[in-house]
């Protein structure tokens, strides 16, 4: 007999950049977690058991919010170089 996973789980994921609410959704009948954020639009990962989609999350999250940094200060930087030539 199988049993039916239907609940989601929600688990606050630590990181270095803040804490982040992340929905694991059980995958059934396959085995996994779907893993979305709803802080972070288009964010998904997977992983094969909980503590490996919590692992995944987090390194997901990390990279995002590396990426939204590393965007906005880039962002900065060429405004500070259109003003200085102006």
């Amino acid at each position: 007999m199988r049993i039916k996973r239907s609940k989601n789980i929600e688990i606050v994921i630590p990181i270095k950049f803040g804490k982040f609410l992340c929905v694991f959704e059980p995958n059934d009948p396959d085995p996994g977690f779907t893993v979305t954020s709803p802080a972070t639009p288009g964010f998904v990962t997977y992983g094969r058991t909980l503590e490996e989609a919590k692992r995944m999350a987090r390194e997901g999250l990390e990279f995002h919010c590396e990426c939204e940094f590393l965007e906005h200060v880039g962002a900065s930087r060429r405004s500070l170089q259109r003003v200085a030539v102006a």
